[in-house]
């Protein structure tokens, strides 16, 4: 069994998921997603954002919490006993506020299982900032505990079509999504993600995409579909619609994507996943993975030329896909 500890929102999320899926397919064993407190919940550092474990909502291959299937009875290592301890204190309400509470304090109930359960030692824990592709992860063991973001393509695209299977939804659309959906196939539709909310408010954010996902990037991204299509239709979706209605005008036909909360971000990735092309947000996970699920096979996908402001967080050859056209800033 590989487990992966599941934080942070879908489109990290699926990063996690695809790194430890290919992992799992190497040594031909399980996949369990030990998934965050606060990401069952929808909270990021204690505060509700809606962004919550939504990998359910796909028909991927692993077991996780809730599911009858997960941490089988008598699983041998002591992965098993290391999920149950954990399992167990999300189960109880007081527990996971005491959990929460604790970890404000410093102290990380997490490790503290592992220790309890003797699975420290196999614990590979990528540091957070530490996202280039790190080819010897393919030399872990069976029965490794996965805790980081693997940001890369590099680890899971032999994979490619397995994992863009997997990543389909098991329910159908809600009817306003149907709707959105077939005006999406009907027409030459560019799919354009503005992500605004934290990289706005968190100074941390902002770092990484200032001077990357500019204005004048979605303005060059725009008029690079209008000079490469006869017709496109821009489909926008973003957490500050009325800011992308009111800074980022399109000439041509445009519908904007709004009826879609973040508790239901994965009908709006399907949605940008099967327009004809894509216009993603550099560090953006959410709409890379829509463009990398894209089946379009005559699809454009533009991307910023970097990955992130920082030049230590910089690595667009492992997180870009080749054949993703640069857009300058």
């Amino acid at each position: 069994m590989i487990v992966v500890q599941i934080h942070s929102g879908l489109g990290n999320q699926l990063f996690m998921y695809a790194a430890a899926r290919a992992l799992a397919h190497k040594h031909n064993t399980s996949l369990y997603l030990d998934v965050d407190t606060d990401c069952r919940e929808g909270r990021n550092f204690g505060e509700y954002v809606g962004h919550s474990f939504q990998l359910d909502k796909f028909d991927i291959k692993a077991d996780y919490p809730d599911m009858s299937a997960a941490v089988p009875a008598g699983h041998a290592s002591g992965i098993g006993a290391y999920s149950a301890i954990k399992s167990r204190l999300r189960d109880i309400k007081i527990l996971r506020s005491a959990v929460r509470l604790l970890r404000d304090q410093g102290v990380d109930l997490s490790k503290l299982a592992m220790r309890l359960s003797g699975t420290h030692k196999r614990m590979f824990m990528e540091a957070r900032g530490d996202w280039h592709y790190k080819p010897h992860f393919f030399e872990l063991p069976d029965e490794t505990i996965l805790r980081g973001c693997f940001l890369s393509y590099r680890y899971f695209d032999s994979l490619r079509d397995q994992i863009v299977d997997e990543l389909k939804l098991k329910e159908p659309l809600s009817s306003q999504s149907r709707i959105v959906e077939g005006r999406i196939l009907a027409c030459e539709s560019v799919s354009l993600h503005v992500r605004r909310g934290d990289v706005v408010t968190n100074p941390e954010y902002r770092s990484w995409y200032e001077g990357v996902v500019t204005d004048q990037y979605y303005r060059n991204a725009i008029a690079y579909f209008e000079e490469k299509l006869a017709h496109p239709h821009f489909f926008v979706f973003s957490d500050e619609i009325e800011w992308a209605k009111a800074n980022l005008p399109i000439r041509g036909k445009v519908s904007y994507v709004d009826h879609n909360g973040p508790e239901r971000g994965y009908e709006d990735l399907h949605l940008m996943s099967r327009c004809k092309h894509n216009v993603t947000a550099g560090f953006s996970s959410f709409s890379w993975w829509a463009a990398y699920l894209n089946k379009n096979p005559d699809k454009i996908v533009v991307r910023t030329r970097r990955m992130n402001a920082l030049d230590h967080l910089n690595h667009p050859e492992d997180f870009f896909p080749e054949g993703w056209v640069v857009v300058d800033s």
